[in-house]
């Protein structure tokens, strides 16, 4: 199932083909992924040593997982200071939060430099609730903000929200100033594109059937086997199927939507260049304007697979169209019956606390990793190609000793609890989203599951 975004970027793609790997081939870096991740990383090592001999493996094309099929937000880390400063201290913290200002600024800087069409839009996304109950959640962040010196966010009350974005649904929120909107499948074809003019070799479908965890490490691949000094594993929600980083990240489904063209409607109802918006739900929706006059929307809460079966997530959306124009719907009423583009679903990797994890695989310390940004991948994941680079180097510097970087855990069981619980755990998050909106509470049972639910990348 591709997303709408990444099937205009196939068809605008001019980028040399990418043949699959053919026999056995010698590297300095393997990636596993071809997503923001892999490629970033790919990027990053060849623009500090352009002689390393860097492959990027990607089973299908690059951008085919949640890299092109995300939301399109670029969002930067500030709100994850007060859980980074708890793991480390102030210092470090600040220092993921000003990376991931600087990774917003590079997508901007690598579009323009390399002609990739993202369609940056600095019309900033909305962090707003829906609900009485849901609302004041970012009282707290802006007092925490403040003492961190950090002024990028603007509250804003109902009649403001209806004014930036034609929308009633919101009773009040947050804009973030620093954040900015993106085509996430024109960047990803185009950090592509870039990868091949640094000469990284790039080998689209071609799958890694089994990881060896040797020194030199390897990868094999249907058709060949890839030996390198160093291994990169970028697979984000496929992070599953390595059983080392099974226990410490879920993946839960998201549904989106896009409808087709329709400026002159958009512009009617006040929403053609207005701000992204995301609710306060635990089960996050969020809707969006993009560049070429269509609403994309999402709902999350969709599949919940079965250990590392994501694949046979993707043969369609978890909710019915009716159900996906329902969402809009509370948005902009009058967009209910628009024509749409098309459906489809993506995987979130979360963890525990919210917040990607970097490191080195205990099995094999030549083999590093990085995953679970927890639906917000698009700054974090130039952030971690820097953490990663400098893991793949081995040098003890300040994206080292982040404290992204960290031990795995055991947040979540085994197979068959896990989705046994998971599914206890997605129905009360769904009851609570929904009696917050009556105003009413859960009773003692959804509570107790309550307490199992992986946090977000914003408090709430």
């Amino acid at each position: 199932m591709r997303s709408v975004w990444l099937t205009e970027a196939l068809k605008a793609d001019r980028g040399a083909a990418a043949t699959p790997l053919d026999g056995d081939l010698k590297v300095d870096v393997a990636i596993v992924g071809g997503g923001y991740t892999g490629l970033w990383t790919a990027i990053e090592l060849k623009s500090r040593d352009p002689s390393l001999d860097v492959a990027v493996i990607e089973r299908d094309v690059c951008g085919a997982g949640g890299s092109g099929a995300n939301a399109g937000f670029a969002l930067p880390m500030w709100l994850q200071l007060p859980t980074l400063e708890r793991m480390s201290d102030t210092a470090r913290a600040l220092h993921i939060g000003r990376a991931s200002i600087q990774a917003i600024d590079d997508i901007r800087t690598v579009s323009a430099e390399h002609g990739i069409d993202a369609q940056f839009s600095a019309a900033n996304t909305l962090w707003g609730a829906t609900c009485e109950r849901q609302s004041g959640h970012w009282d707290r962040m802006m007092t925490l903000m403040e003492a961190f010196q950090v002024h990028s966010y603007k509250l804003l009350d109902r009649d403001q929200i209806r004014e930036a974005t034609g929308s009633d649904a919101p009773v009040a929120g947050v804009i973030d100033t620093a954040s900015a909107m993106i085509h996430p499948g024109h960047l990803v074809r185009g950090l592509r594109r870039v990868a091949l003019s640094k000469g990284v070799r790039v080998h689209e479908n071609t799958a890694m059937t089994a990881l060896g965890r040797t020194s030199p490490p390897t990868v094999t691949t249907p058709r060949g086997r890839v030996t390198a000094r160093k291994v990169v594993l970028a697979l984000y929600g496929w992070s599953l199927s390595i059983p080392e980083l099974r226990s410490s990240a879920m993946v839960m489904f998201t549904d989106a939507a896009m409808t087709k063209p329709i400026p002159g409607k958009l512009e009617e109802i006040g929403f053609r260049n207005a701000p992204g918006l995301t609710d306060s739900r635990t089960f996050v929706e969020s809707c969006r304007p993009t560049a070429d006059g269509r609403v994309m929307w999402t709902k999350s809460g969709g599949w919940l697979p079965y250990g590392d079966r994501l694949d046979a997530c993707y043969r369609r959306t978890f909710r019915s169209e009716d159900e996906l124009r329902d969402v809009m719907a509370a948005y902009h009423p009058s967009l209910r019956d628009v024509a749409i583009e098309g459906a489809w679903c993506g995987p979130i990797d979360r963890t525990m606390n919210g917040l990607p994890i970097f490191g080195r695989l205990p099995t094999c310390r030549d083999i590093v990793f990085g995953y679970g940004y927890s639906g917000a991948g698009v700054a974090p994941s130039r952030v971690g190609s820097h953490i990663l680079a400098s893991l793949v180097q081995d040098l003890d510097d300040a994206w080292t000793r982040s404290p992204l970087v960290r031990p795995l855990d055991r947040s979540f069981p085994p197979e068959p609890l896990r989705w046994i619980g998971g599914q206890f755990v997605k129905a009360a998050i769904a009851r609570k989203d929904r009696h917050d909106h009556e105003g009413r509470d859960v009773g003692p049972i959804a509570r107790f599951w309550l307490r199992f639910k992986p946090a977000s990348y914003k408090p709430s």
